[in-house]
């Protein structure tokens, strides 16, 4: 069955990527610009909120913090009392401003009754995490009519702090129309890296490693524009390795136009002959042409790609190159697997071994300690073109690697590392899928809605990120702005080539109880060494191989996981993973 979109309501997130709908600072000039949100959108049933995709729909006002009077501090170091679960002691302040409420302990739609009941024209809720997530109205949502936002913990901590030296006025809402000269461009329609964790193996040359360049250009003024251009800048560790200009033809208010390489407009494509390691940041700049744009905070976008030798990923990659996440997600539905995954489908891919997956997991009410991520690589051998090919299918997945994380701490959010049992060597042309997955409904999967696949998945229709949901998989996951955060380690591929000294070994069962198999292709005998993960020798003994496989007793052990070092007679040596239940 042809499945492309995982039509199920998104637990943790809902992002608008309606780009003339914004939540701004106005002032002081410290706070302008634009903030990532959620916002209570009607259209989901559970509130009765102004409908921000209707233009002019919008407020701007101060900000005030509540105040209900309830005693107390909550774990995030806030006053209760901001939290506004009960009726408001500050209703005079609050009349007639944006209400800025504290997330924690009760529901948000109970929280924005109580700042509409004080007289409140709009709310701003602040996250007690570094994210946004979706917003149900629960048992009072029905009954509020102010428009609802919420802002991640660090923007708060922006507005409150400024809050205290005087006036911050912010602006909730569509912008369409309210400014005579305004244009914007946005991440979600704009051509970007195919990827932004490359593999130095896979970009080699012009050939090897290119994308398009293009984005579209909305007129939001009342005024219609001429000879407005957009610039795309490409910086990489060297300096500058792209700067191309297009002039654009008249827009008229509220329309657009597309610079991408379909349209009459476009940009030459973006290849070097050699691509040196490091990071490249595309800027695409929009300047309109004799007069000054009045909201000028959508008027440029970047977005950034790393070229190294050892990740691969879609996802935006933190200072040390490794992937991030701004929110955990499941399906609504779920009662059994969940997996995220990314695909890999390269035509020099045989370049490449796989050695393990990077993946980030949030607890709903659970402590991570323990917890197991099945790791998994599959050869998606269904064959089809792109996205809107009627062959398009899972049916074909066929495991050619795997592996299993054990939490060794409540490490929320936090990207991991799991090594797979033995690395997998890739092959040319050959379509994969890295996947994480877990079984407790209780653990949400790192995503990134930070980055804007929209118009990568229209342009090149190709899937990046398909979902599992119990055993049903979804090509495009959760939608083009929701990407997977998983990203595979890669190295240079040396599976089936000699090493000196050294062989691949694994075990089996594993997890395993009181006794685990050793598979090793030798009759030698050899020393086995058994460490835990803080270096203390926990077994030592010596093991004899028949037929390349030997057992191990290890009832003796504490569960968790252990490093297994085999020298045999030759001096040839084996190190892999074990994990004791």
């Amino acid at each position: 069955m042809k499945k492309i979109l995982l039509s199920l309501a998104v637990i943790a997130l809902g992002f608008s990527a309606q780009s003339q709908v914004i939540v701004a600072g106005i002032a002081p000039a410290n706070i302008v610009g634009n903030y990532d949100f959620t916002w209570a959108d009607p259209a989901g049933g559970d509130w009765s909120t102004p409908d921000f995709l209707i233009p002019g729909t919008f407020v701007k006002d101060t900000l005030v913090l509540v105040e209900d009077g309830t005693p107390g501090t909550n774990p995030q170091g806030n006053p209760i009392s901001q939290e506004g679960c009960s009726p408001l002691t500050n209703g005079t302040d609050v009349n007639g401003k944006i209400a800025v409420i504290y997330r924690n302990t009760c529901e948000f739609g109970t929280k924005a009754l109580n700042a509409q009941n004080a007289g409140a024209v709009g709310v701003i809720i602040l996250n007690r995490d570094p994210e946004v997530i979706e917003m149900g109205g629960g048992a009072d949502g029905a009954s509020v009519t102010i428009p609802v936002v919420m802002l991640n913990s660090n923007d708060g901590l922006t507005l409150t702090t400024e809050m205290l030296n005087g006036p911050v006025c912010m602006f909730l809402g569509n912008k369409t129309g309210i400014y005579d000269d305004d244009a914007g461009i946005t991440k979600g329609a704009a051509l970007i890296s195919k990827n932004t964790g490359v593999p130095s193996q896979l970009a080699f040359d012009a050939a090897s490693f290119n994308f398009d360049i293009g984005a579209r250009v909305y007129n939001y003024g009342q005024n219609d524009q001429s000879n407005m251009t957009l610039n795309a800048s490409i910086e990489g560790p060297s300096g500058n390795v792209y700067d191309e200009t297009v002039t654009l033809t008249p827009v008229p208010s509220g329309d657009s136009v597309d610079t991408d390489p379909s349209a009459a407009l476009n940009f030459p494509q973006f290849s070097l002959a050699s691509y040196p390691d490091g990071i490249y940041t595309l800027t695409y700049t929009l300047l309109l042409d004799g007069v000054a744009d009045e909201y000028d905070s959508d008027n440029v976008i970047t977005a950034a790609f790393a070229v190294q030798d050892s990740v691969y990923a879609f996802a935006s990659l933190d200072s040390t190159g490794l992937p991030t996440q701004n929110n955990g997600f499941r399906p609504s539905t779920n009662t059994s697997t969940f997996s995220e995954c990314i695909v890999f489908d390269n035509p020099n891919g045989g370049l490449l071994q796989v050695d393990g997956l990077y993946f980030h997991a949030l607890g709903s009410n659970v402590d991570l300690s323990g917890e197991e991520i099945a790791l998994y690589v599959y050869e998606w051998q269904d064959v089809f073109t792109d996205l809107n090919d009627a062959a398009l299918a899972f049916n074909a997945l066929n495991p050619v690697g795997n592996g299993y994380y054990y939490y060794p701490s409540d490490l929320q959010g936090e990207t991991v590392y799991g090594a797979l049992n033995s690395p997998v060597a890739l092959t040319d042309n050959q379509r994969y899928l890295f996947c994480a997955q877990t079984v407790n409904l209780e653990v949400y999967l790192g995503f990134d809605n930070s980055i804007g696949y929209d118009w990568n998945y229209g342009y090149y229709a190709q899937p990046l990120g398909p979902i599992e949901n119990d055993g049903s998989y979804f090509a495009t996951g959760f939608g083009a702005d929701i990407i997977s955060s998983v990203a595979a380690k890669v190295s240079n591929n040396t599976v089936g080539i000699e090493t000196i000294g050294t062989i691949n070994g694994s075990a089996y069962p594993n997890p395993a109880n009181d006794k685990v198999n050793i598979s090793l292709q030798t009759t030698e005998a050899g020393n086995l060494v058994v460490s835990d993960l803080a270096g203390k020798t926990v077994l030592n003994s010596t093991v004899s191989f028949a037929n390349g496989a030997t057992s191990v007793n290890i009832d003796t052990l504490e569960p968790g996981v252990y490093i297994f070092n085999i020298t045999l007679e030759s001096g040839i040596t084996s190190t892999f993973n074990v994990v004791k239940k």
